[in-house]
């Protein structure tokens, strides 16, 4: 499911192209919905991407465990 919080501008036209992280991560691009431009990740920029995704994975996880010791 796509959400629509999910989205990046289109380098082409502005309009917000929503998307999916896992398929992005995947290889799937996804397509403007004003004027068909197509976008995706390459493949230097999937490993930083997954790593980041991860990290924040791991902060929030923190985060939500120090908030349980705090209560």
């Amino acid at each position: 499911m796509i959400h629509k919080d999910q989205s990046i501008p289109c380098p082409v036209c502005n309009t917000s192209i929503p998307f999916e992280l896992n398929k992005l991560l995947a290889g799937v691009q996804f397509v403007c919905p004003s004027c068909m431009a197509a976008i995706g990740l390459s493949g230097e920029s999937k490993e930083i991407v997954k790593d980041t995704m991860n990290k924040l994975q791991e902060i929030k996880n923190n985060m939500s465990a120090q908030k349980q010791r705090d209560h």
